[in-house]
């Protein structure tokens, strides 16, 4: 039986409406429609009473966008059978940014920053995700079962000094315990997430060079989901071959009853 996916969420949609074809054949018993608007647009939609997600009715402007961009002004998740959400970073800067400035007192390497303890740093953690996890749970208050992917770890390119480089991620990209950061960061977002009704989807590890770090073969070529034939290349959006990677880890997530993936094991310290 063939089950419908809706795949909506930000520009970074891209990587997977641009993977279509391999989605396809991939996955046959999968029929998967697309819907998206860049960020900060995205944040200001939400689902109705009638289970359509869209953007508020009193935004022409915004609802023209959704309709050029769409070819419809919504979409009604009431008729699919999973929504995959594509969002932004999920709090994930600030929490770098955290990380970059401050030393983990509980763990054995430093760097002469200030000090913070674990459950400091697990606190501003937890609150950073928590702001974003609550705006989503307000706009898809009701749509179930609801999948979750962050927004890719940018390139690798991005490290480097010149006009692609992002901060916070090269500022921690040789951090001593990324990987240990890492690890607490996706356990934080899935308990969030799985607390607000949500299955979370983590990046594929195949497409990870390090730690908040995609390999720069998956952000070559990137296409604007906004216009057909236009080209990115700006390291932060992923191509059809990232796209088709998540798309298998989401399926995968699905499973044959559509609940979701088991939680991941607890770290310990």
């Amino acid at each position: 039986m063939t089950r419908r996916i809706a795949v909506i969420g930000t520009s970074n949609i891209g990587a997977l409406k641009y993977a279509s074809p391999a989605i396809a054949m991939a996955h046959p018993e999968l029929a998967v429609t697309f819907w998206g608007l860049p960020g900060g647009k995205f944040a200001e939609c939400a689902v109705n009473e009638a289970g359509i997600f869209q953007p508020s009715q009193g935004d022409d402007d915004l609802c023209k966008l959704a309709r050029r961009i769409n070819g419809a002004e919504g979409i009604d998740l009431s008729t699919f059978d999973a929504t995959l959400v594509i969002a932004d970073t999920m709090g994930l800067p600030s929490v770098l940014f955290v990380a970059g400035n401050y030393d983990v007192v509980d763990w054995p390497i430093r760097r002469d920053k200030p000090l913070l303890s674990l459950p400091g740093f697990r606190a501003a953690m937890e609150e950073a995700i928590a702001l974003r996890a609550d705006d989503l749970a307000r706009q898809f208050r009701g749509v179930t079962p609801l999948f979750l992917a962050r927004a890719p770890y940018p390139t690798t390119v991005v490290t480097r000094r010149g006009p692609l480089r992002l901060e916070p991620f090269a500022s921690v990209a040789n951090h001593p315990e990324a990987a240990r950061i890492e690890a607490l960061y996706n356990q934080a977002l899935e308990q969030a997430l799985a607390a607000r009704g949500m299955t979370y989807v983590p990046q594929p590890q195949d497409t990870i060079a390090a730690p908040f770090l995609t390999r720069p073969e998956f952000g070559a070529g990137a296409m604007d989901f906004r216009a057909a034939g236009r080209v990115l290349d700006d390291h932060r959006h992923m191509n059809a071959a990232f796209g088709a990677s998540l798309f298998r880890a989401f399926a995968l997530a699905l499973g044959p009853d559509m609940t979701g993936a088991a939680p991941i094991p607890q770290i310990k310290e």
